[in-house]
């Protein structure tokens, strides 16, 4: 009896021991040093052990290594290695490398050392700046300077890595086996304890195991029967990328009902009534800038044009048919679920992930339905959101989402909306830009207890309801959108449109769409790749 106990715990020291090697693998292969590149290594091929924090997605070309930090006390950013040596990945390699890849933990890549090209330079350069330039708003009483834009610049290292390949699929293997091994032996050691405690045999003990995991099974499939459906329907586009089928009927009339006035208490409705509370969901609604506008092609098919950015995160496109609303498509940033290969993220393609996911429609950013109705929501900056006229509350995302299932048009979403006392996240605010088949477009806004509707066809993250607050938050993107507009007489093709998205990017747009309300379409182009769309809609 001794002996078995002592095997079943040296077992479960080995599971373990597995475990925690799936949790921290690290990369087999020496780490080059990046600050020792010198004309001598050009063209030598080097290896670069990558660890979360050392990897910066940004521009068209590259990560970049040697991350910026902002110091309190001295009140600059500084990189905590001097030096920013750009990764990237030829074209020849993109369908098998993806650069989101590269910004898992632990990951060894190889790679030839190059020179840096002016263009290279510069445009990561520029990418990096503008980044920090929109970080900085999100630090109270820092502003971020031209000095600081230009010591970035200077910081770019002379040389450059072309990724030739990475051992990523090697260390999800080990990852995979060891997590597998590892919960083998933890239930093979919990066996051999159980059956020598209580002086059964194994095969009764293991028939016992095996009759508990088939009821927890079965008690898990009841409660979450709906949740493993959908997961069914989650559709891999692209690294990062993902396409859900939602045909259930959202709980709307009870999320009304809740008086939802927070991102905190969203989370919390979520999880007790689509989770039964057991849902890990953290909703995470932090600042974005974005823009917007409505447009009419040469043909009278109206173009609702959309930029959502935010640093570069995994997106699902949602496509919801309930039975008692609306078709229509939204999309969903998947870090505000806590769904990434960001730092304290679950990774998407795992069975966690992919439950978390379903939580998606709920929170859907911008839209189009069936009938044409187009939303998008977009931050204000300094005056917070959260009005207290007396009537039911109902928080901005639910906002989205119920025009999108319940309204046909202009005139029932600034109905519905008029019923109501909307509240954004806390700290924040926020306005609605909603536009039709028709070719009307409103921008709605909330100040001082009362609902104000702009007939205007373009929006940014500036105040345009006349008055003490107008104008607040304003920058060139406005401009640049009525410009064009202006110019144009209000007509775009679907190219224009898309370009015109590209030309008030603002260096870490996670999405642009041009939505179609006239035929219910969707051209999506991630992370300002506005060469590639994915198509949704089309009939």
């Amino acid at each position: 009896m001794k002996k078995k106990i002592i095997t079943a715990i040296v077992l479960m020291i080995l599971g373990i021991g597995f475990i925690l090697l799936g949790l921290f693998r690290r990369p087999f292969m020496p780490s080059d040093n990046v600050d020792s590149f010198t004309d001598e290594t050009v063209g030598k091929t080097v290896s670069l052990c990558v660890n979360e924090g050392d990897i910066f997605p940004l521009s068209k070309y590259s990560d970049t290594m040697g991350r910026f930090y902002y110091d309190n006390q001295k009140g600059v950013y500084s990189s905590d290695s001097g030096l920013i040596v750009c990764i990237y990945v030829p074209d020849a390699l993109s369908s098998e490398i993806d650069l989101r890849n590269l910004y898992e933990s632990n990951v060894t890549l190889t790679g030839t050392v190059k020179k840096t090209s002016d263009e290279i330079r510069k445009e990561t350069g520029d990418d990096l700046a503008a980044y920090y330039k929109w970080l900085s708003g999100q630090i109270e009483e820092y502003e971020f300077t031209e000095e600081e834009a230009n010591g970035i610049r200077e910081s770019i290292s002379d040389y450059c890595i072309e990724v030739v390949g990475t051992d990523i699929a090697v260390m999800k293997l080990i990852g995979v086996v060891a997590y597998s091994l590892g919960a083998l032996l933890l239930l093979i050691s919990l066996i051999m304890l159980v059956s020598t405690i209580s002086r059964r045999s194994a095969a009764k003990t293991t028939l016992v195991f095996i009759a508990i995991l088939l009821v927890l099974a079965a008690v898990a499939g009841a409660l979450f029967h709906k949740q493993i459906l959908i997961m069914t329907r989650i559709r891999k586009e692209a690294s990062g990328v993902y396409y859900m089928e939602y045909k259930e009927d959202l709980r709307l009339d009870d999320l009304l009902a809740a008086g939802i006035t927070s991102d905190e208490a969203l989370f919390d409705w979520i999880s007790k009534t689509e989770y039964c509370g057991l849902s890990p969901i953290k909703v995470d609604t932090g600042r974005y800038g974005c823009s917007s506008f409505c447009a009419k092609t040469e043909g009278g098919d109206i173009l609702f044009g959309r930029n959502f950015d935010f640093p570069e995160t995994d997106t699902v496109m949602v496509y919801s048919k309930p039975a008692n609303g609306y078709a229509s498509y939204g999309m969903v940033d998947l870090a505000v679920i806590g769904v990434g290969r960001g730092m304290n993220e679950i990774e998407p393609d795992n069975p966690l992930g992919r439950f978390m996911m379903t939580a998606a429609p709920y929170l859907v950013m911008d839209g189009v339905n069936e009938k044409g109705l187009g939303v998008s929501v977009l931050e204000l900056a300094d005056i917070e959101l959260h009005q207290d006229s007396g009537k039911p509350d109902l928080f901005v995302y639910t906002a989205i989402r119920v025009m999108l299932d319940r309204c046909a048009d202009v005139d029932e979403a600034v109905d519905l909306l008029g019923k109501y006392d909307v509240h954004a996240r806390e700290g924040a605010s926020a306005h609605l830009f909603v536009a039709d088949r028709s070719g009307r477009s409103v921008v709605i806004e909330w100040f001082d207890d009362k609902m104000y509707v702009n007939e205007l066809n373009a929006v940014t993250n500036s105040v345009l309801t006349p008055g003490n607050y107008y104008g607040m938050g304003s920058d060139f993107r406005l401009g640049v959108l009525n410009d064009k507009l202006t110019a144009n007489g209000g007509i775009l093709t679907a190219e224009e449109a898309r370009d015109l998205l590209s030309a008030v990017k603002q260096g870490n747009t996670e999405w642009s769409a041009v939505y179609n309300l006239s035929i219910f379409s969707a051209d999506v182009y991630m992370d300002e790749h506005y060469s590639h769309a994915y198509h949704y809609g089309y009939r």
